[in-house]
């Protein structure tokens, strides 16, 4: 009679913790990013960082790209 007390316990437990709350599917990430960065991101797939690598030089890119905004705009001050 025990074992069939202690089988039965072991189930209802069993059963009862399958039944939890699902678990949110992990949002994938955003393959936006500078063309220029595209295969860097997909270094992921042998093991490296490539998202945080692309993520910087993505960074990188758009801050020269400020500053050469930002120089454009003084030369063409400088024009009239």
């Amino acid at each position: 009679m025990k074992p069939l007390l202690t089988t039965t316990v072991a189930a209802a437990l069993l059963i009862l913790g399958a039944c939890g709350s699902a678990e949110d599917a992990p949002k994938p990430r955003s393959t936006a990013g500078r063309e220029e960065t595209r295969n860097i991101r997909n270094t992921e797939a042998v093991g490296y960082a490539g998202g945080a690598i692309a993520d910087k030089l993505d960074s990188a890119l758009d801050a020269n790209d400020q500053r050469k905004e930002q120089l454009d705009q003084e030369l063409d001050a400088q024009e009239q």
